[in-house]
């Protein structure tokens, strides 16, 4: 007998009766500026609070006084032309990148069957799909909106696909030109598109809404990675300098790697420390100030930085 969730049993139980599967929408950004960096294009995805309230944060968000409680028709539609005004990760990889790497603008994509929308939620007589020149809009009806400024879309969609399945599987962790880089078979597990978002970016989710199983599944993947990214850029990274535990495992790992390097190999790494630790003189990575002292200590031998990532 195939094992279900308990979220997933309690959504299932709930629709029998209601015949509706989904009570909240979820409205995310999608996109990034290549050019200006604007981070825009929110799209809606549609979940049971069944499922959201797995999650303490979106326990108290949907059971308390917020105005994200409060009923709302879900067929109002989503402003396209949004920007986020504080996105606080602006090198996130679970955005799509507006311009190709040939600088020409990108078309628009369908990442999943039934147009921007994913949707945990089968139609009834009361829930009928919302036809507009073809592509579907979305369910009718009311129900809790849930609007979130700094999760990247594509991020928030695996993260449901977590809640109702315990499963999750991350596209490949590196330090590449991410998105641009990942084809649709990477960065997809089926036809149907379902995402294989960045560690990074589940990591990040999963700090943020506290869920230590998630973000110990992100934190490994990004450890079984580290031999196929840029160590040094890693250490330097924006995301190294938000995160203690993921900056302190990237600067031991490129200790061990340069201790292992040869006199050539050695010297290039230290050549591209040394290009960083300029660039962080002249000001233009104000963010990595604690890649410098750390990597300052390593190198001087004041500091024994191993920590077990496993158990974090």
């Amino acid at each position: 007998m195939t094992s279900c969730t308990l979220p997933l049993l309690e959504v299932l139980n709930d629709s029998i009766s209601s015949g509706r599967f989904a009570d909240t929408k979820i409205i995310l950004y999608s996109r990034r500026d290549s050019t200006t960096g604007t981070i825009f294009k929110p799209k809606a995805l549609y979940a049971s609070r069944h499922v959201l309230k797995s999650v303490p944060y979106f326990s108290d968000l949907l059971s308390g006084g917020f105005a994200e409680s409060k009923s709302k028709d879900f067929s109002e539609p989503v402003d396209e032309d949004e920007q986020a005004e504080d996105y606080g990760y602006y090198s996130d990889s679970d955005l799509e990148d507006d311009i190709d790497d040939a600088g020409e603008a990108l078309e628009e994509t369908t990442p999943l069957r039934g147009g921007s929308y994913y949707h945990f939620c089968l139609p009834t007589n009361s829930q009928k799909p919302v036809q507009t020149d073809g592509e579907w809009e979305g369910p009718s009806g009311k129900g809790a909106v849930i609007k979130i400024c700094d999760i990247a879309f594509i991020t928030f969609r695996a993260f449901l696909i977590y809640l109702y399945t315990g499963h999750i599987e991350f596209a490949p962790y590196g330090s590449d030109a991410n998105r641009r880089s990942r084809s649709t078979e990477v960065v997809s597990l089926s036809k149907d598109s379902i995402p294989r978002p960045s560690p990074k970016s589940i990591y990040r989710l999963a700090d943020k809404y506290d869920i230590l199983p998630l973000k110990t599944l992100a934190l490994n993947n990004i450890r079984d990675g580290l031999e196929r990214c840029d160590t040094v850029e890693e250490v330097f990274s924006e995301f190294s300098s938000r995160h203690q535990e993921v900056r302190i495992m990237h600067a031991n790992h490129l200790t061990s790697v340069l201790s292992r390097a040869n006199e050539e190999s050695a010297q290039d790494l230290w050549d591209q420390i040394e290009e960083k630790i300029d660039c962080y003189i002249n000001g233009d990575l104000d963010h990595a100030v604690d890649a410098v002292i750390l990597l300052w200590k390593l190198s001087k031998g004041y500091a024994n930085c191993s920590i077990d990532t496993a158990g974090v």
